[in-house]
């Protein structure tokens, strides 16, 4: 600040010779105080460009910490990118793969096996892997309004019957179970009384078929739903055969077998005697 003033002193000095006279007093007080002003607002200034510039160093340096941090960051988005598609890529292939597993709860031995067995008859059988379960057509396994399987069918269940003593097999329970459509019991109205009835009595036909083929009765479990379980809207003018079969479910055996005391099934079953008439569950049609 000093020099500063001195500096402006000396330059009025030199003015006032060079101009060739004495300057006032009073002036020459008045612009020294000018320049002693000066010189200080000047000082001020110089002071406050250095804070400025000290500031904007300290905003520069939290610039570049700041960009460092960004490329930081953005490295590690790449990095979590690139861990995203792998896990994408990843679960793209699981997906593949299970698209590419059939669902079944069965052993892949038995599984094979009951494939076989319906494509050996078609037309009677349908097999079902995801659920374990054969679908014999039950017009192509009994006689309307009978509970007597018939030779075709018969030869199918004893088929199926060497499946499930196989080794593969052997640990499974068998469930069977009934259907039929909604018409009315014809001529046979008066030997089973109601569709249940006569859908329960063809499930433990086929129960009969198998244990006459060597399967304990242990394994076997028999029920019939009669027309309250469609798999199909029924007509009721008839033609819904796709409604009356019986279903076989390969299910995780429960420890039951043939005890010790349990006598063995005859081969053949004698025929059914006739039934007393049953109430009836729903108004017939």
């Amino acid at each position: 600040m000093k020099s500063t003033t001195s500096l402006l002193a000396v330059t009025l000095s030199a003015a006032a010779m060079l101009f060739g006279g004495c300057v006032d007093q009073k002036k020459y007080d008045s612009l020294a105080d000018t320049a002693q002003t000066s010189g200080a607002r000047v000082e001020g200034l110089s002071q406050d460009v250095r804070t400025l510039q000290q500031a904007v160093e300290v905003k520069q340096r939290r610039i570049d910490e700041l960009e460092g941090e960004t490329r930081q960051l953005r490295a590690i988005n790449d990095d979590l990118n690139s861990q995203i598609g792998g896990i994408r890529g990843r679960q793209q292939a699981l997906v593949d793969e299970l698209g590419n597993i059939r669902l079944t709860m069965l052993d892949p031995e038995t599984d094979r096996a009951l494939q076989a067995l319906a494509a050996q008859y078609p037309d009677l059988i349908k097999y079902d892997a995801a659920r374990g379960m054969l679908q014999f057509m039950a017009d192509l396994t009994f006689d309307s309004g009978s509970d007597q399987v018939k030779p075709k069918a018969r030869e199918g269940l004893q088929r199926l019957a060497q499946i499930l003593a196989g080794s593969s097999a052997s640990a499974y329970d068998v469930r069977l179970v009934g259907h039929t459509d909604s018409q009315p019991l014809g001529k046979t109205r008066g030997k089973w009384g109601t569709n249940r009835h006569l859908s329960v009595a063809r499930s433990i036909a086929v129960e009969e078929v198998l244990r006459g083929s060597g399967i304990p009765g242990g394994r076997l479990e028999t029920s019939g739903w009669g027309e309250y379980r469609p798999i199909v809207a029924n007509n009721p003018g008839g033609g819904t055969a796709q409604n009356r079969r019986v279903e076989i479910y390969i299910v995780p055996g429960t420890g039951g077998g043939m005890t010790a005391s349990e006598p063995p099934f005859p081969a053949a079953a004698p025929a059914s005697a006739p039934a007393r008439p049953l109430r009836e569950e729903m108004p017939m049609k």
